[in-house]
């Protein structure tokens, strides 16, 4: 029976205890410090069953989530560190499996462990009647598909063989403009804004070819966010305006002078989010008019540079850690992972501009006194 199961535990204490009552319920432990230790072990292989130690960093909630993620069918099961039936109800609504209370014990862990086994797989048992006579179809049925797929491939080995290679497709792109401030991709086409000409950018997303330029003459624009109907423009003197989307950009709105001048800005769907790279202060506000702010954080990362977020996530790349930083909505005080930017290693490049969209991550800004954009997947 497969019985590997990965442990998330970043306590030395509480790993010596939960490695002898694994060792003697049979299962084979695999300890991982952090959920990005626990996720690299899973691109490479798949446990039968997690286990979380609860009121560690991540908080379980989001452990739980993050492994759905990569791994939705696998049976999760938080160690509660106190008896607490209303968090175990709370983290199973989450997506646990089950919740183990304290304290931990072999017998106590024993029925969650083979029911976490036991889930990973059913068995199949083929009844006898007409067996032979399906065993007759399905060789006849295996030795034509042979057949087929092995002139399948001769043909596919052929193609390639004697057809010109296919050219990979471009991921970094050169800008007309050296210092792009704002980034917006939507409907095919990406939205760049330009301090030193004030002018506002409309690219074609394949090949960024500039299909319209309109002038932001009234101040140089420091962010840009987008929401379903609306543009917001961040100026450099703290004014955030409210575009339409038309052919103009017609303005709709202004906010009063914010102090500092924000010059980070995106909207999640449901919150308006501004950030001071000098400071490092993420503010929280309402999408209205005003922009009010409900609450203000301090980013845990070494630099603040370019900041985007969608429906799930705020983005930080950060030149201090030369990494895309992964933050939570619901406390960006809290980092969830941070993944390697190797654009930042051997280059003199500096990301002023971040946008998250349908799985992908643009990123625009300045490099040897030339502006660029390129993309990555986004991180699992």
């Amino acid at each position: 029976m497969f019985n590997t199961v990965q442990i998330i535990c970043a306590s030395e204490k509480d790993r010596l205890l939960l490695r002898g009552i694994f060792k003697d319920l049979g299962a084979d432990a695999v300890f991982s410090l952090d959920l990005n230790d626990a996720l690299a072990i899973f691109e490479k292989a798949r446990p039968a069953a997690v286990f979380i130690v609860d009121g560690e960093e991540p908080p379980a909630e989001i452990q739980l989530r993050e492994i759905r993620r990569v791994a939705p069918f696998i049976p999760m099961v938080p160690l509660l560190r106190r008896r607490d039936a209303a968090r175990a109800v709370e983290l199973m609504k989450t997506g646990a499996f089950d919740c183990a209370q304290s304290p931990w014990t072999a017998e106590a862990l024993r029925p969650l462990y083979r029911k976490a086994l036991n889930l990973s797989g059913t068995a199949l048992e083929l009844a006898p009647e007409g067996f032979r006579a399906r065993r007759r179809a399905l060789a006849l049925t295996l030795a034509a598909f042979c057949g087929f797929t092995g002139f399948a491939g001769g043909l596919y080995y052929g193609q390639k063989k004697f057809s010109p290679p296919e050219e990979a497709p471009r991921r970094t792109f050169a800008l007309p403009y050296a210092r792009p401030t704002g980034l917006v991709v939507r409907n095919g086409q990406v939205l760049i804004s330009d301090p030193d000409n004030r002018a506002l950018y409309r690219h074609d997303l394949r090949d960024f070819a500039i299909l319209r330029i309109i002038s932001l003459a009234q101040r140089p624009p420091a962010a840009l966010a987008a929401g379903q109907d609306s543009l917001w423009v961040a100026g450099a003197d703290g004014v955030i305006e409210k575009r339409m989307f038309d052919e103009n950009y017609t303005p709709v709105s202004s906010s009063a002078r914010l102090t500092p001048a924000p010059d980070r800005a995106c909207f999640d769907g449901l919150y308006f989010w501004t950030a001071d790279s000098a400071s490092g202060r993420i503010v929280k506000r309402l999408p209205a008019d005003a922009l009010a702010a409900l609450k203000t954080f301090t980013y845990p990362g070494e630099k603040l540079g370019a900041f985007a977020c969608d429906t799930r996530f705020l983005w930080v790349a950060d030149p201090g850690l030369k990494a895309l930083v992964k933050l939570s909505l619901d406390d960006p005080e809290r980092i969830i992972s941070r993944t390697e930017i190797a654009q930042y290693y051997g280059h003199a490049l500096n990301i002023t501009a971040l946008a998250a969209k349908e799985g992908r991550l643009w990123f625009a800004g300045e490099e040897n006194g030339r502006g660029l954009v390129f993309y990555e997947n986004e991180p699992k």
